[in-house]
């Protein structure tokens, strides 16, 4: 009889052995069946730039995806650049590629990756694929200062933020004196050379807040509506997308820089107060529409009632600095701007929203050609 008769025979005569022998078989099949289960792949896509137009090549890359099974060799991607249902190329093992695109808008793109056993995981980006600008330059017959201008949309725009006025330090106040007055960041010269001045709304409009006003701008330019804004910068679009393409540099060649901002005063409804000081260089910037409204407010009992005046500017943020809560990945350049407590009881800013009961800057101006 060999060893495994007799272990048989053991274990066919003790039930207990004969139990141990039945669970010692079944669990090495579960091993053996384990052994052959195949998982999906985990896949990983990352796309540079965000946005660009006809001209940009585009980088994707999902070599950064993972198989518990197999080796990174073993994987392959496909593409469908349009997202359209069929896929413009067959499997390939390189999972890095670069490509650009003919057609203006949001693209979206869908990737296939494939292990070596068949199984597969699909991911979709996108990008914006911008018109490419148009550049061109403007001379303020004011003062000679020459400034690139860039079309956008249909229309012209200052690729460069105004200096124009007297520059006067920030413990002065900008008046309505018929004198054009403007700050420099920090009270330096060379902020002003690169950033463009710093003006109040109501300097920046010249007092007169009639929207699309030419404000401080040269003649037959003005101050840019808010709707102006939007038509180049959809707030419906991605923040990264807007922030690489009209960022400084960017390949929009609206080149919107981080220069800060200069803070009149900020009043919080418990009385604290912020007054005269610049912030934000290197970190975000804020640009004045000509845009302005006016805004009720009531608490839930409606017995406290405010109103608030909004002069309005589109601000943008420097995304090195980290995600920017709420806007980072959903919208465009974001709204902010004076906010004046106008009337009313400010406890209704506190409970409701959280306003300040005062908040006055100096922004950048950018002007926009008339039509």
């Amino acid at each position: 009889m060999n060893l495994d008769e007799c272990l048989v025979g053991k274990t066919m005569s003790s039930p207990i052995l004969y139990s141990l022998l039945i669970s010692i078989l079944i669990l090495h099949a579960v091993s053996c069946v384990q052994d052959e289960i195949n998982t999906p792949p985990s896949a990983f896509l990352s796309v540079f730039p965000y946005a660009g137009d006809t001209s940009t090549i585009f980088t994707f890359d999902a070599s950064k995806s993972s198989d518990a099974e197999d080796v990174k060799e073993k994987l392959a991607v496909r593409w469908d650049w349009n997202n359209d249902g069929t896929w413009d190329t067959g499997f390939q093992s390189e999972l890095k590629t670069a490509t650009s695109f003919s057609q203006t808008g949001m693209n979206f793109i869908r990737m296939e990756l494939s292990d070596d056993g068949g199984l597969t995981k699909t991911l979709t980006d996108s990008v914006r694929i911008f018109p490419i600008p148009i550049t061109g330059s403007i001379t303020d017959p004011r003062d000679g200062q020459v400034y690139k201008t860039v079309y956008l949309e249909g229309n012209w725009w200052m690729a460069e933020s105004l200096r124009y006025g007297s520059v006067i330090i920030s413990d002065s106040i900008q008046k309505n004196n018929d004198v054009p007055e403007v700050y420099a960041y920090g009270n330096e010269i060379q902020n002003f050379i690169e950033y463009g001045g710093l003006y109040s709304w109501y300097e920046a409009m010249q007092y007169d807040d009639t929207e699309k006003g030419q404000g401080i701008c040269l003649p037959g330019w003005h101050i840019p509506s808010l709707n102006e804004w939007k038509a180049i910068a959809p707030f419906t679009l991605p923040y990264l997308f807007l922030n690489y393409y009209y960022g400084p540099g960017g390949p929009g060649g609206l080149n919107l820089k981080y220069g800060g901002m200069y803070t009149f005063i900020w009043e919080e409804p418990s009385g604290f107060k912020y007054e005269h000081y610049f912030s934000g260089q290197n970190t975000w910037a804020g640009f004045w529409t000509s845009t302005h409204r006016e805004d009720k407010f009531e608490d839930f009992s409606k017995q406290h009632v405010a109103f608030q005046r909004w002069n309005q500017s589109v601000n943008i943020e420097n995304v090195l600095n980290g995600p920017i809560p709420g806007l980072f990945d959903n919208m465009g350049l974001y709204v902010q701007g004076d906010k004046i407590h106008i009337s009313g009881d400010v406890i209704a800013y506190l409970q409701i929203y959280g306003i300040p009961k005062m908040a006055r800057y100096a922004q950048y101006v950018r002007c926009i050609k008339n039509q």
